[in-house]
């Protein structure tokens, strides 16, 4: 295998506040070999979650619309608040393009090969704390926030030559993990959960999957959803790991229910649910299981656990490029906030790839759909390393197992960028 160097492209800078528009710098990995091929990551996670004005816990529910849909609330042991909302007063349905949508209940197609094509596995489950909303609710989080409108008005990209083992003190993100520049039309993985320590109350820290489409040919209309777990102080109010979805459709880039899109039809899975139990550092493992795809209505479906719970899903009508693939998929780790540039912050366990499973952070059982809506088990040389800050933050053990492909990632963040 050729050589490869890793480039830096753009920088992720992300301000917001609720009801201002929000403008963001995007980043873009960039990897020459003998075929000069582009990868088009994660540029825009870091810029998903808006930082809004606090409220405070168990404050007033999301909006009086909301609030008159609420049929039942529900506080669980560790203290998080969720309404239950009349399904169909869910944020999702505000969004322009979903105004006559009809909610699907149930993917109208399934990937041949999802049953009885996984491994036994002995590693704990990651799982959410489930709520018991009435059947035709969903659960929306009573964050610390108020649930604000993302939206992206401009997509300022700035290009970098140098290469990224060279300081580049503009960073607000970086990422560690495996990248595929083939089409996709879904995944799923096993994901390591850790709850690293993370410095500044804005920044976060996770753990994630994401399938993009458009960005090789028309970046400010890029196409991604994405799925994982974050620890993000400025959102929840703690420093737990939990659930999080996020997408991008060119105009609108946000976390879970916070401005309209996903559509939610689990009474039981919260977005924005802490997850338990907790790896622990050459201890007990645990990794949540996900698997994000397409189905014949192109709509993409997030399903949770090994059991694959339908979670919900992005409407086909959300997208243009989405809408018939994509293009780049993402396993790894991400950190992204204001204060990482000077003092990055632990990825996955907070310790390098190379310690291994049980004692770096991981994701394994990766596989993927095809156009044919084949569930299969790719070969792990399809696979890129990316990784953005090498003096951070690394990559290893990049391997076929009985699962699927397999990888460590992380770093302890304690370096210069």
């Amino acid at each position: 295998m050729a050589h490869m160097h890793i480039y830096t492209h753009t920088v992720l800078e992300f301000l917001s506040e609720e009801t201002k528009t929000i403008e963001s710098n995007c980043s873009e990995m960039k990897i020459l070999g003998e075929q000069r091929k582009t990868l088009f990551l994660l540029c825009f996670i870091a810029v998903c979650g808006a930082v809004a004005k606090e409220n405070r816990k168990g404050g007033r529910p999301n909006g009086g619309k909301y609030h008159r849909a609420i049929s039942k609330t529900i506080q669980t042991e560790d203290g998080d608040i969720f309404d239950c909302i009349d399904i169909k007063s869910q944020p999702a349905l505000d969004h322009p393009l979903l105004r006559n949508h009809s909610i699907q209940m149930e993917p109208s197609s399934h990937p041949i090969g999802l049953d009885g094509n996984s491994i036994p596995d002995t590693t704990l489950e990651s799982s959410i704390h489930l709520v018991s909303c009435p059947l035709g609710t969903i659960p929306i989080w009573r964050s610390e926030q108020h649930y604000p409108i993302v939206d992206i008005k401009e997509l300022t990209q700035q290009i970098y030559t140098r290469n990224i083992t060279r300081n580049n003190k503009n960073n607000t993100a970086s990422l560690a993990g495996l990248s595929r520049g083939q089409d996709i039309y879904g995944t799923t993985v096993s994901i390591n959960v850790y709850d690293p320590e993370v410095y500044g109350t804005q920044d976060k820290s996770g753990g994630l999957t994401t399938i993009i489409s458009g960005y090789s040919f028309d970046r400010e209309h890029t196409n991604a959803v994405g799925v994982g777990w974050f620890v993000w102080q400025s959102n929840g109010g703690d420093k737990a790991a939990r659930f999080h979805i996020f997408y991008d459709n060119g105009q609108k880039q946000c976390f879970d229910l916070k401005c309209p899109g996903f559509i939610h039809t689990s009474p039981n899975i919260p977005l924005g649910g802490k997850l338990s139990p907790i790896s622990k550092y050459d201890g007990p493992q645990a990794h949540m299981n996900m698997f994000v795809y397409q189905d014949t209505n192109s709509n993409w479906w997030v399903k949770f656990g090994k059991e694959s719970t339908v979670v919900g899903y992005w409407p086909g009508e959300l997208f243009g490029y989405l809408k018939s693939k994509g293009t780049v998929g993402y396993w790894g780790g991400l950190v992204e906030g204001p204060t990482i540039k000077y003092k990055p912050p632990p990825m996955g366990s907070g310790h390098p790839a190379s310690e291994g499973d049980g004692k770096a952070a991981y994701v394994k059982n990766i596989k993927i759909v095809t156009r044919d809506h084949q569930l299969v088990t790719p070969m792990s040389r399809e696979f890129d390393v990316a990784v953005e800050n090498p003096k951070c933050y690394s990559v290893a053990h990049k391997s076929d197992q009985d699962g699927g492909v397999h990888a460590n990632w992380g770093g302890s963040g304690d370096c210069t960028l």
